[in-house]
């Protein structure tokens, strides 16, 4: 439940907070890659490769 004053409450997105920690994940990414020098192409093909193990990757126990 998120309380916003006057425009009341309501019972917010389970995923708001997911997607927030992604945008951070996401900036922080993007620093790392901008430090080493690797262009925004090559950085794109890396998260590509890492979301696509990632969904054919058992889930960890």
């Amino acid at each position: 439940i998120e309380t916003r004053g006057r425009a009341g409450s309501f019972v917010s997105a389970a995923g708001e907070e997911g997607l927030e920690r992604a945008r951070r994940a996401a900036a922080d990414y993007a620093a790392v890659i901008a430090s080493l020098g690797i262009d925004a192409d090559e950085a794109i093909r890396i998260v590509r490769a890492a979301l696509t193990r990632g969904m054919t990757a058992p889930a960890p126990s």
